[in-house]
Order: C-alpha cells, then sequence, then structure tokens
C-alpha cells in the first residue's frame, strides 16, 4: 500500500477550508511532505515493516503540567489509536506546524522515534498490558520525560540502519532539544495566532476504552517480528 494512501490530511483541509490556518501555512505543510514520506520510507526500509497511518494535526498541542504553573511542553508527535478506515489501529499523528518548521535531520528523527513507540504500544496491546500503557501519573515535566523514555523499545532491535540509529541518539534527549525549532514555533505560530491547545499530559496519554479493544487492530508482521 502506497504512502500516501496511509496519509490523511483532512483536518488540514477543513481547517483551511474554514479559514483557521491561512494560504501561506497550508501551501508551506504540502510543500513539505516529500520530506515526510521520504522519513517515513527510510524507516520502513531500516526496519523491514510498514509504518503505522499517519495523521497530520492542524493544532498546536502544549502540555501544561500541575506541578508548576511555568512549565509546558510541544506535542510535535504522538501515537495514539486512531479510526482508520472503520478500524481502530496504533498511528502516528504529526504536528502540522513540525512539519513546516522542523529541519530534516530532526523530522527523520521523529519519525523513526514515534515508529518504535508504535511498536512498544503494539507490544503492549498484544498481550493485553493496558495498565502498562496507562503508567502513573504525569503531573511533571520530569515524570513525563521518563514515561515517553521508557514506553519505547531498542532502537538497535527494529532499526539496521547505523546513521538513523546515531540521529536519533543526537536528537532525543530524551525529548527533542531545538532552540531554533522552538523560537519558530513561537514566533511563526503562537505569534501569528494560529490554532493553541493547551492540555495536560494526563489528558494526552493513549487510552482505550473498554468497548473498544475488541476493534483495535495490529500489524500482523509487527506481531509475528515480536514473537519468541
Amino acid at each position: 500500500m502506497s504512502l500516501e494512501r496511509r496519509m490523511s490530511f483532512d483536518k488540514v483541509y477543513e481547517y483551511s477550508e474554514k479559514g483557521i490556518i491561512g494560504k501561506e501555512e497550508f501551501t508551506s505543510f504540502f510543500e513539505r511532505i516529500p520530506l515526510v514520506e521520504k522519513a517515513l520510507r527510510e524507516t520502513e526500509e531500516a526496519s523491514g515493516l510498514q509504518y503505522p497511518p499517519v495523521f497530520f494535526e492542524p493544532v498546536l498541542t502544549i502540555i501544561r503540567y500541575p506541578s508548576s504553573t511555568f512549565s509546558g511542553a510541544v506535542i510535535y508527535a504522538s501515537c495514539r489509536l486512531m479510526e482508520y478506515r472503520g478500524e481502530i489501529q496504533p498511528c502516528v499523528v504529526f504536528s502540522v506546524p513540525f512539519v513546516i518548521l522542523s529541519r530534516e535531520d530532526v523530522l527523520r528523527a521523529c519519525a523513526v522515534h514515534e515508529f518504535l513507540h508504535y511498536i512498544y504500544i503494539t507490544k503492549a496491546l498484544s498481550k493485553g498490558n493496558y495498565m502498562d500503557l496507562a503508567g502513573e501519573r504525569l503531573d511533571s515535566v520530569e515524570v513525563h520525560q521518563a514515561y515517553d523514555d521508557t514506553h519505547t523499545v531498542p532502537p538497535s532491535e527494529w532499526i539496521r540502519k547505523a546513521e538513523l540509529l546515531e540521529l536519533v541518539k543526537k536528537i532525543f534527549s530524551p525529548n527533542i532539544e531545538d532552540p531554533e525549532l522552538e523560537s519558530a514555533i513561537r514566533e511563526r505560530w503562537i505569534e501569528k495566532g494560529l490554532p493553541v491547545k493547551y492540555t495536560t499530559a494526563e489528558e494526552a496519554r493513549l487510552k482505550i476504552p473498554v468497548t473498544e479493544f475488541q476493534r483495535v487492530k495490529l500489524d500482523m508482521k509487527v506481531l509475528q517480528r515480536l514473537s519468541p
């Protein structure tokens, strides 16, 4: 299946048609899609597995932590359970401003990082370890970072490209540390009055309603690789 058919642009079109994001952002976003496709394809080639369905979120999500009035974190990308073609699947969601404003090396590293979360989530769901995904309360930056860092799989076991492994290690420590990107996000998205949503880490965490367990579809090739 082609990557184009596994990428959902519905929200981007909706926000553009409603005038919530401007023509400049809309055009810049689609000009960067070839770089996204390249990063996903590179991850597939390095892992030997198909990348999960990809969604794009035109609202910039910023997490606020109750332990500190002044602490917060931008969500550049995440792995979530989404409805895709009538089935619930683990999918990767990229922030539109991140796609527009990130350097290519950061985008490449992020594609791999989220893929490793996808493998971890697939593993947990296949074993019925739903509480493992829930974890403890994420009420501080440090706890949230620790949660993110442990809810993944060893990169070297899934990625067979040394240069890509080094890139992920360089970019994530454990999260993306990029002052240039942070400045661009602030100046070219937040200060321009483009859509921003504030949330908590608890609200942003992956949740699975009990009634939906049976509808979750997992990639059989990933499950085969996970089998001892």
